[in-house]
C-alpha cells in the first residue's frame, strides 16, 4: 500500500497497488514513520484558540502549546515551537511583540512575527483564557476572576484583580474602556488601563466566552447562542436575539458588522453595530468548533478544532485555508480495522 498527500485538504489516503495490501497486517509502531513521509517533521494537527494579527503576521494559540503562524495574507501556516506543551489560549499583539497565554499563568512571547518565542514568568498560576492590546499595555485575563498586565517595553507582569470565583474567557478594548467576561454573566470593566476593575449587572447570569468592541457598542456572545450587547461602553446591558442555540465562544468585529463563531462550525454575522441588527447565521466550510475570529482590517480570519483557519472577506462567504498539518481522525480512517489506537 502507498500512501498519497492531498494537499489542499492534507487528508490521508490509502492507495493500493497489485498484490495484497491487507490493512490488519499493519501495526501502529508504523504511524510515525508514514507521518513522516506526509509531513516536515510528521506534525498531527491540533486545535487553535484565539488569533492575532501583527504587522504582515499571524498567529493563533494551540492546545498543544505550540503556535500556529502565518505570514501576510494568512494563507500560509506552520506550526511554531514555544518551549513548553502547557496548552495556550489566548494571543495578542503590541508594539512589534507577539504574546501567547495559557495553561498554568503560562505567558509566551514573541518579537520576530511569530517566529521564535521564549517563556515569560507572569504573576499568576491560574490558566489565563485570553489576551488584549490596550494603550500601552498588554492585559490578560483567566480562571477565578484573575487579571495580569505588563507594559510592552517591560517583561513584567502584574497581577491587578483576583475576584475569585468566576472565571474569565474574554477581554476587549475600544481604546478607552476595557471589558472583560466570563462564567455566571459575569462583565468587569476597566477605565484605568486594567489596573482596576469594577462589575456591571447582566440580565439573567449565562455564561460568556467572547467580547468584542465597535466604538461605545460592544457585544458578548457566550454558551447556548447567548448574545449581549452595550451600547454606553460596557456599563449597561440587554439581550440580543440569537438565531443559534449552539455554543459561540468569539466574537469580533470591522466598521459595519459584528461575527460571532462557535461550537459545530457556527458563523454568525449582524450589520448594524450588533444592537439594532439582526443577527444570521452563514454557511462554514467545516463543522468544527471555532475558537478564535478576527478582522484584520481587509478579511475576516476564523480558527478552530483540527487546525481549521477560514477566512472571508465580506464575513459571509468563507472559504478554507489549506491545512499544513495532518489531522488524526484522518489517519485513525486510513487504519481503521488495524492494530491502530
Amino acid at each position: 500500500m502507498v500512501l498519497e498527500r492531498n494537499f489542499q485538504t492534507a487528508r490521508v489516503e490509502p492507495v493500493y497497488g497489485p498484490g495484497p495490501a491487507s490493512k490488519a497486517t499493519m501495526s501502529h509502531k508504523w504511524i510515525p514513520f508514514f507521518l513522516t513521509l506526509l509531513l516536515p517533521g510528521g506534525t498531527l494537527a491540533a486545535d487553535l484558540h484565539r488569533v492575532a494579527r501583527g504587522g504582515t503576521s499571524y498567529v493563533a494559540a494551540r492546545n498543544d502549546g505550540r503556535a500556529y503562524r502565518s505570514g501576510a495574507g494568512a494563507t500560509s501556516w506552520s506550526v511554531q515551537t514555544t518551549g513548553s506543551s502547557a496548552a495556550l489560549h489566548g494571543a495578542a499583539y503590541l508594539s512589534g511583540l507577539f504574546v501567547v497565554v495559557g495553561d498554568g499563568g503560562r505567558v509566551s512571547r514573541s518579537s520576530d512575527g511569530g517566529l521564535g518565542w521564549s517563556d515569560e514568568t507572569s504573576s499568576t498560576s491560574v490558566t489565563l483564557r485570553d489576551a488584549i492590546d490596550h494603550g500601552s499595555y498588554l492585559v490578560g485575563v483567566g480562571d477565578a476572576g484573575t487579571t495580569i498586565r505588563r507594559l510592552s517595553t517591560v517583561a513584567v507582569w502584574d497581577t491587578t484583580l483576583s475576584l475569585g470565583g468566576a472565571s474569565l474567557y474574554g477581554v476587549a478594548s475600544n481604546g478607552t474602556i476595557l471589558v472583560a467576561v466570563g462564567d455566571q454573566g459575569t462583565v468587569l470593566r476597566s477605565t484605568d488601563q486594567g489596573l482596576s476593575w469594577a462589575r456591571q449587572q447582566l440580565p439573567a447570569a449565562p455564561a460568556l466566552r467572547g467580547v468584542e468592541a465597535q466604538g461605545a457598542t460592544f457585544v458578548a456572545v457566550g454558551l447556548g447562542g447567548v448574545i449581549r450587547r452595550s451600547t454606553d461602553s460596557g456599563l449597561g446591558w440587554s439581550s440580543v436575539a440569537s438565531p443559534t442555540g449552539q455554543d459561540l465562544l468569539d466574537v469580533t468585529a470591522d466598521a459595519t458588522r459584528f461575527v460571532a463563531v462557535g461550537a459545530q462550525g457556527t458563523i454568525l454575522n449582524a450589520v448594524g453595530s450588533g444592537s439594532s441588527g439582526t443577527w444570521f447565521e452563514v454557511d462554514s466550510p467545516r463543522a468544527v468548533t471555532l475558537r478564535g475570529v478576527i478582522f484584520d482590517g481587509t478579511q475576516f480570519l476564523t480558527t478552530g478544532d483540527e487546525d481549521v483557519v477560514e477566512r472571508s472577506v465580506d464575513a459571509t462567504t468563507w472559504l478554507q485555508v489549506a491545512l499544513e498539518t495532518v489531522r488524526w481522525g484522518d489517519v485513525k480512517r486510513l487504519f481503521r480495522g488495524t492494530s491502530v489506537r
